[in-house]
């Protein structure tokens, strides 16, 4: 038996009938005879109609089903946690300490130990919001920015290698620590400028200036940093310390002429509030009074590193401080000069 593929040919017949038609053969083999059916267009547009009608029915028992399934097996949220979510400014920086806002929304209302003050970027404003809606006491929201602790340029660090490859601090670490001579000190490829969500941070001269009226204190910076030069402080901060380094006097003094050397001055003159905490100056702020600032600031032996906020502030403290060192060794050398004249004398 020979088989003959089997085959379907379309022609259009025009000649034999007013209605266009279609004349589809069908072939087969010896024992099957062939057989042609002609299909006019109005048997076409009859199965293109159904078609269109079938997928028609088809979607709309679909999007009954899933109506259904939505109202079924709907979860139920608590309405107080949208009203939270909608005064929330949306950032998801994760300063709270939650995944992001929606995390916080439902934390703040569902668990009484949350308090409503968590939200660095809403501040006081919608820490009160919060409080209303839960109905908790709002409290004082602290109010924290981003400092910078390094003086990298200041004390004239240089480079103990040119590192080649992507401008990214986090790629730079890995390349023996750094570029810099000291290994604490800030790499200044601005990935904190790029990971701040309120645009509160630029570079400048390879170092990060930072806006302290945009910064909102989310924290998202001092989280990317690889060298944690960056520091939330309470915005009314009176003093800081510009240094990361956690290095010995000897080590600090070969490679930066402003960095803290460690001589715990600070800590003597201003022991209820400076201290030496995993090899770094840290203050604790609470403690921290006008009196307690200004003993940090006179103790520094160092190129004043342990200054004040406030650059006026600082300039004119180191104006008084020098005008004293010059006073003293003005007084140290007439009482030498006196004993002088008291020995040529006798």
């Amino acid at each position: 038996m020979i088989l003959i593929p089997e085959t379907i040919i379309i022609t259009e017949r025009l000649a034999a009938a007013d209605t266009p038609s279609f004349c589809v053969e069908a072939g087969g083999d010896r024992d099957r005879p062939q057989t042609i059916e002609v299909l006019t267009m109005e048997d076409v547009w009859t199965t293109a109609v159904y078609g269109l009608l079938f997928f028609v029915a088809f979607g709309v028992v679909c999007g009954v089903a899933l109506a259904y399934a939505a109202k079924r097996f709907a979860v139920k949220v608590d309405p107080k946690i949208e009203a939270v979510r909608a005064c929330l400014p949306g950032a998801n920086c994760g300063a709270c300490g939650f995944a992001g806002c929606e995390s916080y929304a439902e934390a703040v209302v569902t668990d009484p130990s949350v308090p409503p003050s968590k939200c660095a970027p809403g501040k006081q404003a919608v820490a009160e919001q919060v409080a209303a809606i839960t109905g908790k006491s709002a409290g004082a929201a602290s109010e924290v920015v981003a400092f910078l602790r390094c003086s990298r340029n200041e004390g004239e660090v240089k480079k103990k290698h040119s590192y080649v490859g992507f401008d990214s601090c986090q790629a730079a670490t890995i390349a023996f620590g750094g570029p810099y001579e000291c290994n604490f000190a800030c790499i200044g490829y601005g990935d904190c400028e790029a990971a701040c969500p309120f645009h509160a941070i630029h570079m400048e001269d390879g170092m990060p200036v930072i806006d302290r009226d945009a910064c909102t204190g989310c924290g998202v910076c001092v989280n990317t940093c690889p060298k944690n030069v960056l520091q939330l402080l309470p915005k009314d901060a009176p003093c800081y310390v510009p240094c990361s380094s956690k290095d010995s006097g000897k080590a600090v003094t070969s490679v930066c002429k402003a960095g803290c050397i460690h001589c715990l001055a600070c800590t003597r003159k201003a022991k209820d509030s400076v201290s030496l905490v995993n090899d770094r100056i840290e203050i604790d702020y609470e403690k921290c009074d006008e009196e307690q600032a200004k003993a940090g600031v006179w103790a520094c032996n160092r190129q004043f590193i342990f200054r004040y906020t406030d650059p006026a502030r600082q300039a004119e403290a180191v104006r008084q401080i020098k005008a004293e060192q010059e006073a003293k060794k003005a007084a140290a050398a007439a009482k030498k000069a006196k004993e002088v004249d008291q020995a040529a004398e006798a």
